[in-house]
C-alpha cells in the first residue's frame, strides 16, 4: 500500500496554457497522454491485484479439495482390500486391490499425457 500511498502524494502538473501556439498543444497533449499512461498503469496494478488474490483463494481451496481427496481414496482402498481379504484372504486381496490401482493410475496418466500433448504438441496431430 506504500506505492499507491506515494503516487497520491504526487502533484500533477497541468499543461500549460493555451496560447495558439504548436508547442502549447504538444505540452499540453504530452501531458495528457502522460495521465492517461499513469492511470491505465494504476488501474492495472489494481485488477492484478485482484486476480492474484482471487488466484490465491483458489489454490488454498482446490489443495484441500484434493487432500481429502487423497484420503478418501486411501480410506476406500483400504475398505476394499479389508472387504476383499475376506473372501480370498488378505495377501491376494492386496495384490488384486493394488494392481486396479496402478492399472487405473496408468490410464489416467496416459489420457493425462495426451491431453497435454494436445493442448502444446504439433496442429498436424489435431
Amino acid at each position: 500500500m506504500s506505492d499507491s500511498d506515494t503516487d497520491l502524494d504526487e502533484t500533477v502538473v497541468p499543461p500549460p496554457p493555451d496560447d495558439g501556439s504548436v508547442r502549447a498543444s504538444v505540452a499540453r497533449l504530452v501531458a495528457s497522454g502522460r495521465e492517461l499512461a499513469e492511470a491505465e498503469f494504476a488501474w492495472a496494478r489494481v485488477k492484478a491485484a485482484v486476480i492474484a488474490d482471487g488466484l490465491r483463494r483458489w489454490l488454498i481451496f482446490a489443495s484441500l479439495a484434493m487432500i481429502f481427496l487423497v484420503i478418501g481414496v486411501i480410506i476406500l482402498i483400504g475398505s476394499a482390500i479389508i472387504a476383499l481379504a475376506q473372501v480370498v484372504g488378505p495377501l491376494l486381496a492386496s495384490l488384486i486391490v493394488a494392481g486396479i490401482s496402478i492399472t487405473l493410475a496408468a490410464i489416467f496418466a496416459l489420457v493425462a499425457r495426451n491431453v497435454f500433448t494436445g493442448m502444446f504438441g504439433d496442429e498436424e496431430g489435431v
